[in-house]
């Protein structure tokens, strides 16, 4: 904002201080000189960690000043709604890359409901996010397996033991919209 072709500063217009942990730190001075105001910030910093505060900054990046304080508020008053940008001088903070590991989805046991027919068992299970290309289904003892393929964006794994001995080769399964149904054919006596 203009007046009499003089460029305002924040200082000019705020005044006041931060009063965080019972240390006092100059609002305008933060704002017109950072780096004046680093000694208090320091200080903060030191309160903050004996409070049990998490560091995000290392004592070393913080010393060499490859860091900065930064944030935003709004004020209202004569001169309207305003909102103003403020920060510490230095450089911005560098974030370090988090490694990304990729690391394996935990097996979910998926609800499943069992039906006893007279010619058949039917198995209904809940897979939701996987289609039935990322499952593995098999059949081997009267013991019905259920998994995901590694390349499934979900895990799934579930056995169930049959109580009636079924044609492993009549496995027929469909999958839609997360709901999986399998049907096993029982074996004649």
């Amino acid at each position: 904002m203009k007046k009499d072709d003089k460029e305002f500063e924040v200082s000019d217009i705020l005044s006041g201080s931060l009063n965080i942990l019972g240390l006092k730190i100059d609002l305008a001075k933060l704002l017109s000189s950072p780096e004046d105001a680093r000694g208090g910030l320091e200080e903060l910093r030191e309160k903050l960690k004996k409070a049990g505060g998490k560091e995000v900054v290392s004592d070393e990046e913080w010393k060499s000043g490859g860091s900065s304080i930064s944030g935003h508020f709004k004020t209202g008053g004569i001169l309207g709604e305003r909102e103003y940008h403020v920060g510490t001088a230095g450089a911005p903070p560098r974030r370090k890359e988090r490694e990304k590991v990729s690391k394996p989805p935990e097996a979910v046991e998926p609800t499943v409901d069992i039906f006893h027919e007279a010619e058949e068992i039917v198995i209904v299970a809940e897979i939701p996010g996987v289609e039935l290309t990322d499952l593995e289904l098999e059949v081997k003892d009267n013991i019905f397996s259920l998994s995901t393929k590694p390349t499934a964006h979900r895990s799934y794994r579930k056995q169930i033991e049959l109580s009636s001995s079924v044609n492993a080769d009549s496995l027929k399964a469909t999958c839609r919209n997360g709901i999986l149904e399998i049907h096993l054919q029982k074996r004649t006596a």
